[in-house]
């Protein structure tokens, strides 16, 4: 069952930020529903100004796959906690990037990486301004820096030769 409501909570959820808070704001709504006697609030009455459309969405669509699924609210409810305590064995990778940016392309990323590298995997993102020009991320326990900086320090002589080269041909 716990395999069952992580595989629809991954399917669009790419981050472990965007994964925790949708558990916070479920169990928000199922508290409500569970034991506030709104037994059928629809889940946008119940988050009225916890979230965003875009995050609401996601968990409208959540709701739908535990309906196909025939889960029942009390047993998505009492697995939350144990997904969460879960969240260390879901495969993930951090990714450091030189902006924040929107959901839409962070969300670009982690289907990347799923496609790529391995299917449900979440993404921990950072923001460094050092990876300017690129990215770098650490899986399994390697960093991989692929920022305009990095290549930059290591062709440097390559560089500097280059500038010299084109500053000599100019005078």
């Amino acid at each position: 069952m716990l395999v069952k409501i992580i595989s629809i909570m991954l399917k669009n959820t790419f981050t472990t930020d965007d994964l925790v808070q949708r558990i916070a704001l479920m169990r928000i709504y199922f508290s409500k529903r569970l034991f506030s006697g709104a037994e059928h609030i629809p889940i946008h009455e119940a988050l009225v100004g916890e979230c965003d459309a875009y995050t609401l969405h996601a968990l409208e669509t959540w709701m739908e796959g535990f309906k196909e699924s025939a889960l029942s609210p009390l047993v998505i409810y009492e697995a939350l906690d144990a997904i969460e305590e879960d969240l260390a064995g879901v495969p993930s990778v951090t990714i450091y990037l030189p902006i924040r940016f929107d959901t839409v392309l962070v969300e670009g990323f982690g289907k990347w990486f799923r496609e790529r590298v391995q299917p449900n995997m979440l993404l921990t993102v950072h923001t460094d301004p050092h990876v300017a020009g690129g990215c770098s991320f650490i899986w399994n326990s390697t960093y991989y820096d692929f920022s305009f900086r990095y290549f930059v320090e290591r062709e440097s002589v390559a560089v500097l030769k280059m500038f010299d080269t084109h500053l000599h041909a100019v005078t």
